[in-house]
């Protein structure tokens, strides 16, 4: 049994107590929350700590297996050109490595992150993850606009699936690359695996050449499908937001990511069709491949949920959800850091089906704990140099 204390302990579940108390059991599991409602009193064996203490962090999109391309994908040349680096690596033969896999799971632990939902091509992340004392869920991806392989890809994304889930025990759920990346074949192909999947999650509007491609057959991500000698003439043609209700349950859980370029009209369109959806922004791998960032604040308005994710080492310098808080509160000033907090903790679980035991500090879960220090009190908020430190 343990007692942690700090100046002000941010629940989720009402405003933040000041020198409250968390006591956890031997497995973590939040037994009883002191609020000094009377005044302080001192408890024997209570560990204080000068700064703040939130839930552990939910990071809602990331892909570990690409961990050992960090430094190797040249930043800021946008996302058509950053796919046909992935693409020429893959070529090469360069593949997931358990040693680099280690690494970017031990930077996600340090950092303060419990669950993860990881982008799996490739079953090459799974034997990390399982020595690792993070939640993962593992999302099989699947991509590909030729239309003669579309059972294929679909069979082995099963393989892939079935290996994680019934194997190691690792929930592991079929889900889309983005609305440019399969033939309609393969979206037909996948429309029963998605049916009764608990999450679907998909990239989106991470590149105004996205809707160029599926609505003009023009622009960055069109000029790599004609220099790679490969047939899109069966890839859907329509709007993105089209191809999403087209292919997509509607009452599916589904995770929008990244949403560099979603304007208004495209948010408006996805709110009033679907009816469980995620915004998940990974700011930092914007910023490296796109040099911007999503419009925060009109997303935050809409009253869709928001989520964090990091994206891969290939895509940003940090696996860190707490990198993604402060780029948003510099970014954005006048969004409140309690309203981030959310996104990048009980948000996040709610979006990976995670809400009965992350998200909060509430008796009966196991949320972890991380520490949040120096912290600006006047303000309520971090400073740029705070650093976050998990408590077990």
């Amino acid at each position: 049994m343990r007692r942690f204390s700090a100046n002000y302990i941010f629940t989720n579940t009402g405003k933040p107590i000041r020198n409250g108390v968390v006591e956890v059991d031997d497995n973590g599991v939040v037994v009883d929350i002191i609020d000094h409602i009377d005044g302080v009193k001192e408890y024997a064996h209570t560990e204080f700590r000068n700064g703040i203490i939130v839930p552990g962090f939910v990071n809602s999109h990331c892909h570990t297996e690409l961990s050992h391309l960090k430094g190797k994908v040249e930043p800021k040349t946008g996302l058509a050109s950053f796919v046909n680096q992935i693409r020429n690596h893959r070529l090469d033969g360069l593949r997931g490595e358990e040693l680099s896999i280690s690494r970017a799971i031990e930077q996600i632990t340090q950092q303060g992150t419990v669950a993860v939902a990881d982008i799996c091509n490739t079953s090459d992340s799974f034997s990390a993850k399982q020595k690792s004392g993070v939640k993962f869920i593992n999302l099989v991806e699947v991509l590909g606009i030729e239309s003669e392989k579309a059972d294929s890809i679909l069979e082995r994304a099963k393989v892939i699936s079935e290996v994680s889930a019934n194997q190691l025990g690792m929930p592991a759920y079929i889900t889309p690359h983005s609305v440019y990346s399969l033939s309609a074949k393969l979206w037909e192909r996948l429309g029963g695996a998605l049916k009764n999947s608990p999450i679907v999650s998909i990239h989106f509007a991470e590149s105004l050449d996205e809707a160029r491609f599926t609505y003009e057959r023009a622009g960055g991500i069109y000029d790599n499908y004609v220099q790679w000698g490969l047939p899109f003439s069966d890839a859907p043609s329509a709007s993105p937001v089209n191809i999403l209700k087209s292919y997509l349950p509607k009452d599916c859980r589904l995770l929008l990511v990244h949403n560099t370029f979603m304007d208004e009209l495209q948010l408006c369109e996805v709110k009033d069709y679907f009816t469980n959806t995620y915004l998940v922004l990974c700011p930092s791998s914007n910023l490296y491949i796109e040099q911007t960032m999503p419009n925060v604040p009109m997303l935050s308005a809409s009253g869709v949920k928001i989520a964090l994710g990091t994206d891969s080492f290939a895509s940003s310098p940090t696996l860190s959800i707490f990198d993604q808080i402060q780029l948003i509160l510099t970014h954005f000033p006048l969004i409140e850091f309690t309203q981030v907090l959310q996104w990048a903790t009980i948000y996040g679980a709610q979006a990976l089906g995670l809400e009965h035991s992350l998200g909060t500090i509430e008796n009966g879960k196991k949320p972890g704990l991380n520490l949040i220090s120096p912290f600006n009190f006047s303000e309520m908020k971090p400073y740029p140099h705070s650093k976050v430190k998990p408590l077990l």
